[in-house]
């Protein structure tokens, strides 16, 4: 009977780790997913880049501004539900115009056969307030796709480095705490080696 105690008393010691073991485990995640929180953010970026080099900007008129309420389950099973903002344009098509143009000379080519359709995007709820209805915004698309398509503002402010550097700080404070949690836990494990 002592014996199956002792064995218990020795599993249940296994179970709990080594001192600064957990504080380890910790800081090396927070070293480890700060880089992946850059890549991803980086990764939402690429879609603007990809509209700067290759797409052409047009003048689009703010036809209507719409919610919608998505639910999805969360980890625990629980529903849950979030809102999305969506602007609807009426834009041209065939618009010529490169972003590099428009940026240097602030006009547009007059298109020769306009095809005007109407599209639709997700933009930040901010975005419906400075866009009323009736209004014209640049927006950039990818000649004759209007699945792929944004507000110029959005887009240049999205690819800043005043945008970027929120992320940078936060992952660099998370990198700097996983470093300090594994040097505090790398001390305990020693002085109770």
């Amino acid at each position: 009977m002592n014996g199956q105690q002792n064995l218990a008393d020795q599993l249940r010691e296994r179970r709990k780790g080594k001192p600064g073991e957990l504080m380890l485990a910790v800081g090396l995640s927070c070293m480890a997913i700060s880089p992946f929180v850059l890549v991803i953010v980086h990764g939402e970026g690429d879609e603007y880049r990809m509209l700067m080099e290759k797409g052409v900007v047009a003048e689009a008129e703010i036809a209507d501004h719409m919610e919608r309420e998505e639910t999805y389950s969360g980890r625990r099973g629980r529903e849950k539900s979030t809102t999305n903002h969506y602007l609807k344009v009426r834009v041209d098509l065939n618009s010529s115009t490169s972003y590099a143009e428009w940026k240097q000379s602030g006009t547009l080519n007059p298109p020769q056969y306009p095809v005007i359709t109407t599209a639709e995007f997700e933009v930040p709820e901010p975005y419906l307030e400075t866009n009323a209805v009736g209004t014209t915004k640049p927006v950039a698309l990818m000649r004759g796709d209007s699945s792929r398509i944004a507000l110029v503002e959005q887009m240049e402010y999205e690819t800043s480095f005043s945008y970027f550097a929120k992320y940078y700080l936060a992952m660099a404070g998370l990198f700097a705490a996983g470093v300090a949690m594994m040097v505090t836990g790398w001390r305990k494990r020693k002085a109770h080696a």
